[in-house]
């Protein structure tokens, strides 16, 4: 099979001056990324694209890495790496699909055309609510630059790591035709790009290079294509790919569909050059294994090419799709506004076989910080005891919410589900109740004595703590009955004078 090898690319390049841009080129600046250390350094491979032993200059070759981003990422973060600058120009888009739903992508990427290609991975909405998020990715790249080293440099994270090239080294590109050939290849921005390849000698003694390029419509396998710029570049070098210069004096032109050209190069025609014409189509359809063909009748010479389409990166993602809920704690009752507002309660959640248990804390009329787990986690929720506080009597709290089943102690279960939050009211009922009033102790009874004590020869007065209790209170009441006639007796002298 014949080496489709794009040395020409570059020689079409230094004609439109495209190489002086990329000369005066420095290495890409550091790339910023989201995640920087989510490319395994261990997992980066080159491989052939044609599954050759080596690999020359030109040549296309394939690059693959694993990648893992932490829980809670989300879609627009990025997480990629830096290839070496052997693989300059690489330039390309590819989708990373999803291996749940591979006609959704989980990430999207695109390798620059630096120096030294960045390659930008961009996460979508896809990731966003799961756990576990890891995949692998690959893409095609070109060998720009030769090197007699084993391994070419990539950078992850800031680190260089160094991986093996196929047979060791980048080779010098294969030589160029000595009879005349069309190519053709896929460019990053989705053309397709087609060259002739006409060596002087085989047109040796004729007035001019004559092309009549057809391209083939859709049928018979074969996908519609077009040209949309109208543009045709023309330009010559050595038979050693060496002094490209640029031909002026052609003359030629699209027809008005795009479908096919005219082009003459006028002699004299040099046999020790080649002369290249190139030009780009675009594709009805990029998809893997369309057909595109185009016949090209150079004096009296048929060059027929086909180019199948294939895919230039891709991979795989996955992860746990998960869901999440919230508890949000009411209090309500005759007693709720007796309740501190920087009470706390507790509740706790178990899930899982074997169980896993959790508790969170909030506070009324507030609501916990979401908790997130896989979907389809069946949980189990319940409330710690309520704080003790005065004056209040808690009743049975009570689980609420849609997708929540109370049970019958007084708990509730819930199953979470993908990419949804639950969420579930917690109500506890305080009850006002009557202060207590401590008992009162009754006065002590004294029981009199049921006689009067012996006197004795003693000088001193008895205290009459032996006294007979009715002589006590007889006595008591005499002397009541004397303080009242002596008040009164006062109060009608008073009287008297007053008449008088």
């Amino acid at each position: 099979m014949r080496r489709k090898t794009t040395a020409i690319i570059a020689a079409a390049a230094a004609v439109l001056t495209t190489v002086i841009t990329l000369a005066g080129a420095g290495a890409a600046s550091a790339a910023e990324y989201d995640y920087p250390a989510a490319i395994d350094p261990s997992s980066i491979t080159v491989t052939t694209v044609g599954g050759g032993g080596g690999v020359s200059q030109w040549d296309r070759v394939r690059v693959d890495a694993d990648w893992t981003v932490p829980d809670g990422a989300v879609g627009g973060q990025t997480f990629g790496f830096t290839l070496p600058k052997e693989f300059a120009r690489a330039g390309t888009t590819f989708s990373v699909p999803s291996a749940e739903d591979p006609s959704k992508p989980i990430a999207e990427c695109s390798v620059s055309s630096d120096a030294s290609p960045v390659v930008t991975c961009t996460l979508t909405d896809y990731v966003n609510g799961r756990t576990g998020v890891t995949g692998s990715l690959w893409f095609v790249a070109s060998a720009d630059e030769q090197t007699t080293e084993n391994t070419v440099e990539f950078t992850v994270d800031g680190t260089i790591t160094p991986v093996e090239i196929p047979g060791g080294g980048i080779g010098p590109s294969s030589p160029l035709p000595t009879d005349p050939q069309k190519w053709s290849w896929q460019t990053a921005d989705g053309r397709i790009a087609w060259q002739l390849l006409l060596p002087g000698a085989s047109f040796e003694g004729a007035e001019s290079i004559v092309v009549d390029d057809t391209l083939t419509g859709a049928g018979d396998g074969l996908a519609e294509h077009h040209n949309e710029d109208g543009q045709l570049v023309v330009w010559s070098t050595t038979m050693q790919d060496q002094d490209p210069q640029p031909i002026t004096n052609w003359t030629g032109s699209w027809n008005a569909d795009g479908t096919s050209f005219h082009l003459e190069i006028p002699g004299p025609i040099d046999p020790t050059r080649m002369y290249f014409v190139k030009y780009f189509t675009v594709p009805s359809s990029q998809a893997d294994g369309a057909t595109f063909a185009n016949t090209a009748d150079v004096n009296g010479v048929k060059l027929k090419e086909t180019r199948v389409w294939t895919v230039t990166g891709g991979g795989t993602g996955d992860g746990d799709a998960t869901g999440a809920f919230t508890v949000t704690k009411l209090v309500g009752g005759s007693g709720a506004s007796g309740v501190p507002a920087d009470a706390e309660y507790t509740v706790r959640y178990s899930y899982g076989d074997p169980v896993v248990e959790r508790t969170v804390t909030v506070t009324a009329g507030a609501t916990a910080p979401l908790i997130q787990l896989p979907a389809g986690t069946v949980v189990t929720l319940s409330e710690l005891t309520p704080p003790a506080l005065d004056g209040i009597e808690w009743g049975a709290p009570v689980f609420s919410g849609a997708g929540v089943t109370t049970l019958a102690d007084g708990g509730a279960q819930l199953t979470v589900g993908t990419g949804t939050t639950i969420a579930v009211t917690l109500t506890n009922t305080a009850t006002t109740t009557p202060p207590v009033i401590p008992p009162t102790t009754p006065p002590t009874v004294v029981t009199p004595p049921t006689e009067l004590p012996l006197t004795g020869g003693s000088s001193l007065a008895t205290t009459g703590g032996n006294v007979p209790a009715g002589m006590l209170w007889a006595g008591g009441a005499a002397l009541v009955l004397g303080m009242a006639l002596t008040v009164l007796g006062a109060v009608r002298a008073r009287a008297r004078v007053t008449q008088d």
